[in-house]
């Protein structure tokens, strides 16, 4: 999907924008505002490059990837898994931030009223700068299971663990589309619930990640129930998957009112995006299974809660 989107998500902005921003523009991929342009609210770009070049009134922010200003941004400027590069045209009215990577400034950028720090004499390269240049090529940023020290896989294992990492999250796209077109009523019902209580539904799947270790070792351990104790991670794999189903739901809800289909593919969509995140996917992957684990067992348990009997009602008079 590289098209682009005008959408109003506030839950993809993590930081205040402008008064008078009231538009988002939203791309999967790199995302250019060229220059003589102005966008009148915020900017994203989801696992690519913003490209700023002419102006944005509000904020502009790149989720796994880069933010290159060499325009105006009347906001803040944030990278999430990247970096961000101000050349020496570039005016930044709030903040400039990057999580994962780093924050250059070239001679006569500015931010937040204050001009560019002096830099390196032009014509030489910046270590530690992932942004191309003309006589070298852009590493990728690695996935957040190589990062660390002293690990420096082959180039064909980082490929084949890539593609399987995209083939997850496109099976994980698939089933959730699935289990919306099969299950509507039960997702619709555990959405509400994550949104009712999000707190308890995390908390919920703390413990429900707690039994599904314990519940195994100790049918184990009654020789009994060896067999049955290959079936609990199965059944919380399951689990998980439908919660996290009602989760991109009710993501998709906050983007845009489409039918629950359409909803539920794109917040599975953003998801997705989100836990190919550098340094962050598996964060954020722990913490949306335990939410969506967490809605299920809550399910569960309010469905054996015994209902109040109402007392009939009396019988008309003859």
């Amino acid at each position: 999907m590289r098209a682009v989107i005008a959408l109003g998500a506030a839950l993809l902005i993590a930081w205040p924008a402008p008064s008078h921003a009231a538009e988002l523009l939203l791309r999967v991929g790199d995302l250019r505002v060229p220059a003589g342009s102005v966008v009148h609210g915020n900017v994203i770009a989801l696992g690519g490059t913003a490209f700023v070049d002419g102006t944005v009134e509000g904020n502009a922010m790149a989720v796994g990837g880069n933010v290159d200003v060499t325009g105006r941004v009347e906001g803040s400027v944030r990278a999430e898994g990247g970096s961000v590069l101000l050349r020496p045209t570039a005016v930044v009215g709030g903040q400039a931030t990057a999580l994962g990577g780093q924050v250059r400034r070239e001679p006569g950028s500015a931010v937040g009223g204050a001009p560019g720090p002096p830099g390196p004499a032009p014509g030489f390269p910046v270590p530690g700068i992932p942004f191309p240049r003309p006589w070298t090529r852009p590493a990728p940023l690695p996935p957040y299971w190589w990062h660390g020290p002293g690990i420096s896989p082959s180039p064909f294992l980082n490929a084949v663990f890539r593609t399987l990492y995209l083939s997850a999250l496109v099976c994980f796209i698939g089933v959730a589309w699935l289990l919306a077109v099969l299950f509507p009523g039960a997702l619709s019902r555990l959405a509400a619930a994550l949104e009712r209580a999000p707190v308890a539904s995390f908390g919920a799947g703390l413990v429900g990640w707690l039994l599904s270790f314990l519940i195994p070792v100790l049918l184990i351990l009654s020789v009994v129930g060896i067999a049955l104790s290959f079936l609990v991670p199965v059944a919380v794999v399951v689990a998980a998957l439908f919660g996290m189903t009602a989760l991109a739901l009710v993501i998709g809800q906050r983007i845009r009112r489409f039918n629950l289909v359409q909803n539920v593919v794109a917040g599975a969509v953003l998801l997705a995006v989100t836990f190919s995140l550098p340094r962050l996917g598996g964060l954020v992957v722990f913490v949306a299974a335990t939410l969506g684990l967490g809605a299920v067992v809550m399910a569960l348990a309010e469905g054996r809660r015994p209902r109040e009997m109402t007392p009939p009602s009396p019988a008309p008079p003859a």
